[in-house]
Formats: structure tokens, C-alpha cells, sequence
């Protein structure tokens, strides 16, 4: 008798409870949903401080303004051991576009290389820097980062190359 009870409970509590949950998800906002791309940057592998450089990106989050930094790796004794080496910021060149990607996550960007990057001297107070410029021969990245929000799409995108520093073009 109860297992013919509790059978003809069963079906009248699921409609209840699928319409309860019918209900609570027309109401709540639609979640984003997040997606991270590793972008492909291309450089030709030389930089000059100072002079207008120009690298390509790909799979880079469509229509997404994009940062561009130039930071020495962890590998430089320097940085990696016994400081810490802040990222020197790169602009766009007088009279290039603006760092943005086009629909199909593409762009080909011209920048100024720094001269100089940031040594963090004192691990307690990140404020105390030393301006270090870029050496002959030094390794260093080009880092790309770019966000996208297109339709409850989060796209991140995150990438780099890397080249060697060269003061003089002989």
C-alpha cells in the first residue's frame, strides 16, 4: 500500500518542480560565458629602442582593444633572481590606427619601442624603481592582451613573441 502511495506522489510533485525551476531561470540573468584564446604574435625578431616596430597578431578575442608591453623575461639575472622587472607599456606610432582587432580577432600593429623598463628594487615598496634601459643583444617579449565582450561572450586573450634588442642597425 505505501509503495502505491508514494508512485502516485511522485508524478504530481515533478510538474511542480520543473515549473518552479521554469520560472527562477526566465527571471535570472543569462550567465557569460568565458572563453581564453592564446593569441599568435609575429615579429620579425629585432628591435630598436626608440624606432617604430611592427608585429602581426592572430586568434587574438574579435574586436578587442589590445595593450601592448615589452617586458626582459625572468630569465635576466636581473629580474628573474634578484628583482623584479616591471612591463614598459608600448604606444601606437604617430599616425598609426589605434591597438584593436578586427571581427575575425586579426591585427597588424606599429609601436614605438621603449627605451627603458622599470627595475623594483626594494620587494616591500614596489614604488621605489630604477630605470634600466635595454641593453645590445638582450632578450625580451612582446606580450599582447586583449578582452572582448560580444553577446554574454567573454573572450581573454593573452600572447607573445620574442625578439632580441639591437642599439645600432650595422
Amino acid at each position: 500500500m505505501a509503495a502505491l502511495v508514494g508512485a502516485l506522489l511522485v508524478p504530481a510533485i515533478a510538474p511542480a518542480k520543473s515549473g518552479v525551476a521554469q520560472l527562477t531561470s526566465k527571471k535570472s540573468k543569462p550567465r557569460t560565458k568565458f572563453i581564453f584564446l592564446k593569441a599568435k604574435v609575429g615579429s620579425d625578431g629585432f628591435v630598436t629602442p626608440g624606432q617604430p616596430e611592427t608585429i602581426s597578431i592572430s586568434r587574438m578575442a574579435p574586436k578587442a582593444p589590445i595593450a601592448v608591453f615589452i617586458e626582459p623575461p625572468p630569465t635576466t639575472l636581473q629580474c628573474g633572481e634578484l628583482y623584479f622587472c616591471d612591463v614598459a607599456p608600448a604606444a601606437p606610432a604617430t599616425g598609426a590606427p589605434p591597438f584593436v582587432a578586427n571581427a575575425k580577432g586579426r591585427a597588424v600593429l606599429t609601436f614605438v619601442m621603449p627605451d627603458s623598463y622599470f627595475l623594483e628594487t626594494d620587494p616591500f615598496n614596489p614604488k621605489i624603481r630604477t630605470p634600466v634601459t635595454f641593453a645590445d643583444q638582450q632578450r625580451i617579449h612582446i606580450d599582447v592582451q586583449g578582452t572582448s565582450k560580444i553577446k554574454h561572450v567573454r573572450r581573454e586573450s593573452f600572447g607573445f613573441a620574442r625578439a632580441t634588442v639591437q642599439l645600432s642597425s650595422s
